[in-house]
């Protein structure tokens, strides 16, 4: 194995660094530009047929009525004639505001020719065996080869499948599923890979999958990586539905380490072998009956999970030697220089490293600004034959953040430059940075980082580049596909810009109106209500007032078990429930909020999932409500559930009699709201009353169901049948001291 640590005198590193070419090429002549002794050819004006052309701008109906849109595009895969894609929509509308069960997942999408439009082929929450299973991203998606079946005989004809991987998450668990496509009928298979908990901080989160045949056993596998929990295989058996057989049990490091720390980002092949990549090392598979796992090189450093450590892991020619080298890139962490290495065989069965670039200061020259981040290889390096020299150049997207002068290139509320560049590996090893659509001005589509090339297979000579990466801002419909001729992406010639982006589609209007409430119920951990308390009279009601979330009341429960108790429940008020996700996501991105995180005393507090209930008030509710008592009351929180169709006769009965006899027998009107979501948005009624204390509280309610008025009122209302479900929910509260309605 090789080790590398910082400053250690054992490093073996061949420094290689190009500078991008500069140059002022006037119209129509030719420049030879000699780079590190291998001549590159540049036309210095766009041809009159060459120009970049958008395949796919996200946030549209297809013809068969299905939403076409994401946020991102994650991968592009060419595959018996046709282009599919894999979006995602993270960080998009159409996956953050509804509820559970009614989020657009991440889809596949196809195109059948270079100027028809994208049709989705898979919904995945549609497509799942009906588990009720929710996917933001789409995250690997593979045209893959088997040659062999489950028992190691040759194929007659190798089958050549479409298969798609994500993964999904939810209350203390996660789970991975895969589909594969019957190219006869269209339709998909769905297979539940894995699934299990995630304690520790276990992500499920599939990223790569590779086809390879065990030198020892003959058995030809595909290999997937699930996240943390691991490595899984399958073999190509035409009897199981979807084709493809998964193990059981993961094949590393199941009986050893029982997870990854961080998650694998890369699977490839050399030499003859599998070889893998998780935070800062490399591991090379031993095959055999009982195959094993070797750990061939590890940088010693720390990684941050979300970028990951070394990324793209791409096989490429060894220039010093015979066999395969290791192209990787190096971004342990947000401070991520993305250092391109790669990693030579010394035919003892070891490597030497070596530094080729970096892609922050390849990036920091082209634009002629200070680049403090950058993030490149979402998925891997993609070689392409140079139409030019007729040798293979490695493209290699990325993203970075920049500040100083032109700080207006930026995503407006980011540092993260609005342009799409990429790097092009030539065979010689010099590095070129060029981008999507050409340079990014202000008023050209906004894109941030390519994620994907893939060579057209409509035998036009032209590459489909494809991406956005959401980076925890608002996304929606920022999914985009460009395509242009090879000879353009790969830098021979130019072309002009595609045309004028059209505008993005409005949310719904119901998104828009307002204004909306928040319901929110957090259950603390035994001994850590005071800590959350702390967190929320000390920063949280502070940061919310930054963000336009407007704290209504704060409370906590007055009775009942000790873990009820230990509840922290507020309403908050916002303009519209877009407006109510835009705030969540400003505010989930402040870094006085990030800060206050960090600190140990406000980490670990909720034990589940917060409970979250966006409400619209009641036509009644401003109406009747009253003044307060004077602080130190008591409120009720209360929670109807109505037989179906009999929401509205329960908000007449209401407006007309029971909140005059609430107020007749001491009980504060204080507010009224319906749920806005379905499906109950057609049963439910949320309602808040104060109390002069809690035994007031059980006096007032024993007067008023002794009402003879309200009997009356019930028993009419009540004629065609019972309005409620069930009793309704009732929490008794105690407002807190700084709570606004006290």
């Amino acid at each position: 194995m090789l080790s590398c640590r910082r400053g250690s005198g054992s490093q073996h590193f061949q420094q290689m660094k190009t500078a991008p070419l500069k140059s002022t090429c006037l119209r129509k002549t030719l420049l030879i530009a000699m780079t590190t002794g291998t001549a590159f050819l540049s036309l210095a004006v766009a041809e009159a047929d060459a120009r970049w052309v958008q395949s796919y701008d996200a946030g549209y109906t297809d013809t068969n009525g299905a939403w076409a849109g994401g946020s991102e595009i994650m991968h592009l895969a060419s595959h018996k004639g046709k282009l599919f894609a894999s979006n995602g929509y993270w960080v998009d509308a159409r996956w953050v505001i509804p509820p559970e069960g009614q989020r657009q997942s991440a889809q596949v999408i196809r195109l059948d020719a270079p100027e028809s439009q994208w049709q989705v082929d898979l919904d995945m929450g549609k497509e799942n065996d009906n588990l009720g299973l929710e996917y933001m991203k789409g995250n690997i998606l593979k045209s893959v080869t088997f040659t062999r079946d489950v028992d190691g005989n040759t194929l007659a004809i190798p089958e050549t499948l479409l298969v798609m991987a994500a993964g999904a998450n939810f209350e203390r668990g996660g789970a991975v599923s895969a589909w594969v496509r019957d190219d006869v009928s269209g339709k998909w298979t769905h297979t539940m890979v894995r699934h299990g908990s995630s304690a520790g901080s276990v992500r499920w989160v599939p990223r790569d999958m590779e086809v390879y045949r065990d030198k020892v056993t003959g058995i030809e596998r595909i290999f997937m990586s699930l996240g943390n929990p691991g490595i899984i295989s399958g073999v190509y058996d035409a009897k199981v539905p979807g084709r493809i057989s998964w193990d059981r049990n993961l094949e590393h490091p199941f009986l050893t380490a029982g997870s990854f720390l961080t998650r694998p980002l890369g699977i490839t092949q050399a030499n003859g072998s599998l070889f893998f990549s998780v935070g800062d090392s490399i591991y090379q598979r031993i095959d055999g009956e009982r195959p094993r796992y070797r750990e061939i090189f590890e940088l010693f450093e720390d990684t941050d999970t979300d970028v990951g450590g070394i990324r793209g892991l791409t096989r490429v020619p060894n220039p010093n030697g015979e066999g395969d080298s290791l192209l990787f890139i190096w971004a342990p962490g947000e401070r991520s220089a993305c250092e391109v290495k790669r990693l030579d065989p010394n035919g003892e069965g070891d490597y030497s490293l070596h530094d080729e670039t970096r892609i922050i200061d390849l990036m920091s020259e082209y634009l002629g600004v200070d680049v403090t981040y950058t993030l490149g290889a979402h998925n891997m390096m993609y070689p392409f034959i140079d139409p030019v020299t007729g040798k293979t150049s490695h493209i290699i997207g990325f993203q970075g953040n920049i500040r100083g002068s032109k700080n207006h290139l930026r995503w407006q509320g980011s540092a993260l430059y609005a342009g799409a560049p990429y790097a092009i590996r030539r065979a010689d090893r010099s590095y070129r940075v060029l981008e999507v659509n050409n340079r990014y001005t202000i008023g050209k589509h906004l894109l941030v980082s390519p994620r994907t090339f893939c060579k057209s297979p409509f035998g036009d000579d032209e590459i489909y580049v494809a991406g956005h990466d959401a980076s925890f801002k608002i996304s929606d419909n920022m999914a985009w596909i460009f395509r242009a001729p090879e000879s353009v992406i790969l830098g021979s010639k130019k072309a002009h810009d595609a045309t004028p982006p059209k505008p993005q589609p409005k949310p719904d209007q119901r998104l828009l109106e307002g204004p909306i409430y928040e319901l929110r119920i957090y259950s603390a951990k035994e001994d850590r209500l005071e800590h959350l308390k702390k967190r929320f009279r000390e920063h949280t009601d502070h940061i919310f007032k930054k963000h336009g979330l407007e704290a209504i009341g704060y409370w906590v429960p007055t009775e009942g078990p000790a873990k009820k108790r230990r509840r922290f429940i507020y309403i908050l008020k916002h303009a519209s429930r877009y407006a109510a996700y835009e705030n969540w996501i400003q505010f989930n991105n402040d870094r006085e909020w990030d800060a206050v995180l960090d600190q140990p005393q406000f980490q670990g507090l909720l034990s589940k999932k917060p409970t979250s209930i966006f409400m619209k008030e009641a036509d009644f509710s401003s109406r009747v409500r009253d003044a307060l008592y004077r602080p130190g009351g008591i409120f009720e929180l209360r929670t109807y559930v109505t037989n179906p169709d009999k929401l509205t006769a329960l908000n007449q009965r209401f407006q007309a009699h029971t909140t005059g006899l609430f107020k007749r027998h001491g009980m504060k009107n204080i507010g009224y709201w319906t749920a806005f979501d379905a499906p109950d948005s057609a049963n439910t009624l949320v309602s808040l009353i104060q109390h002069a204390s809690r035994e007031q509280a059980g006096a007032s309610w024993k007067a008023f169901n002794a009402d003879p008025e309200w009997q009356k009122v019930m028993r009419e209302s009540e004629g065609d049948g019972r309005i409620l479900a069930q009793p309704p929910e009732r929490i008794f509260l105690r407002a807190m001291d700084f709570s606004p309605l006290r």
